[in-house]
Order: C-alpha cells, then structure tokens, then sequence
C-alpha cells in the first residue's frame, strides 16, 4: 500500500498547506467522514488496504476520482480505471449511465458509489467545456424577463456559462438595448407574458432589425398555440420552465451553431 500512503500523505501537506493549519491524524479522519482513528490506523500499519468505503471518502474530501484512489489502495487496476473511465465518457455522450453502473462491472455497493463520484466529476468536465463552447467569442446574451427572480436566475446561469449578460425587464426595454447593442448580442432569452410588450412582439421587432440573431423562448407557458405563436414570430427554439443549467447552456449552444 506504499502508493496509497504516499497519496495520503501528499494531499494531506498540501491541505496544510493551503488551509495554514495542522491537520492531526483524529481531525483528518472526522473531517473526512470517518472513524476518529482510521488514518492513523492505516499509516502504523502500511500494510493493511483501506476498504473501499475509506477510499471513497478520502477522494471525495480531498477532492480526487475515486477510482484513482481505489488503484492506488489496489482495489481495483491501472486498466479497469482506464476501462472504466472510457466507457463512462462514452456513457455520458449516449445518456444511459444508469444502464453502465448496473450492467458494467461487478462492483461492491462502495464500489459503485466510488464510481457515481467519477460520474460527477466527468459530468463537471462536460459542463465546463460547454460553458466554453457557448462562451466562445466572448458572447452576450440577453435576457428579457419581467419577474425578477427568475431573471437573476437565467443571468446567474449564463455568467456561469461563461457569457456576458445584458437584462431587460420587458419588450419595450429589449428593443431599446438592441438598438444600441444588436451588433455585441449573440443570444436572447425571451420570456412570453410581460407588460407593455409580450414575447412574441418583441422578436417581431427584434427580427426586424437582425433577422440572424438567435431568440430562445424561456416560460412557464406550456400551451401549444403561444409555442406556434412563438416559432412563427421567429423563435429559435422554445423551453419549458423551470430548466435545469445543462439544458439551458446545451440550448444555447445549438441556437448559436445553427444561427452561424
């Protein structure tokens, strides 16, 4: 297990490292979730291998893939980590993730947990080269809606993405920044029922002026006839709140590949 407490031993430094303080073997292992004695257990008697529910915790503590730690602790080998990490990444590109940790491997239930954490942390990546796909160009967006809850919420996501945002509290307030910014906006989130002017006048207008310029519809509204009403005023595409980060910076990113 001389791999594992390296590990160990090097991931605890550079906590102390970064936290400035010093880290006992009894605060390490409550902080990571375990028995008040685990680690020190584990570094008297380098021979003994760290079950896997240990090993979990510790990767999800100190922030590593889990199956990493499970290599190193020699639960699992260097090739089933590959193995395993390829066909998650493949996983995540066919959406049956589910299918994979049932039918995959043989894994323990700590096992199996190890690697929903590898999942996560695959789906992290995913969303971070997303966010620069979508944010690719520096792009704006705007966000055209009345309620301020839900406005702050669409701006929070897309800076989260990666964009750069302009707001507008309705149509009217829409039209007014497009015709100072229309050449910087790349995307506009459009709301459907606002005062003064709804959704659908609104792109009306805006297409008018930049009949290129991606509009996505985001509302609470499910009915057929506003979603016809919204695609033949131009609407690029229509979303069903409320919508979840991934859906919203994966439709933002089709309307912009479409658009060019």
């Amino acid at each position: 297990m001389a791999e594992f407490g390296q590990w160990l031993k090097t991931e605890w430094e550079a906590l102390e490292g970064r936290t400035g303080e010093k880290y006992s073997t009894r605060r390490l292992s409550i902080q990571a979730g375990l028995s008040p004695n685990t680690l020190y257990q584990l570094l008297k008697h380098p021979e003994v291998k760290p079950n896997p529910e240990t090993c979990r915790k510790l990767a999800d503590f100190f922030g590593v893939e889990p199956l990493l730690v499970l290599e190193m602790a020699g639960h699992v080998s260097a090739i089933e980590v590959s193995e395993i990490t390829a066909e998650l990444e493949k996983a995540l590109r066919r959406s049956d993730l589910q299918k994979l940790l049932l039918s995959a491997q043989e894994l323990s239930p700590a096992e199996v947990q190890a690697v929903q954490q590898l999942v996560d942390h695959l789906r992290t990546k995913r969303r971070e080269s997303e966010a620069s796909a979508v944010a690719r160009g520096a792009a704006v967006a705007l966000v055209v809606e009345d309620t301020p809850d839900a406005r702050e919420l669409y701006v929070h996501m897309l800076q989260a993405a990666g964009l750069k945002v302009l707001q507008a509290t309705d149509g009217e307030k829409a039209l007014e920044l497009i015709k100072t910014s229309g050449a910087l906006i790349d995307v506009v989130l459009m709301d459907y029922r606002m005062p003064r002017m709804n959704g659908v006048e609104a792109t009306r207008a805006i297409r008018q002026q930049f009949p290129d310029l991606p509009i996505m519809f985001v509302s609470h509204w499910d009915e057929p006839d506003m979603k016809r009403a919204a695609f033949e005023a131009g609407a690029a595409e229509y979303l069903v709140a409320p919508v979840e980060y991934e859906a919203l910076v994966e439709a933002v990113l089709q309307v912009r590949q479409r658009s060019h």
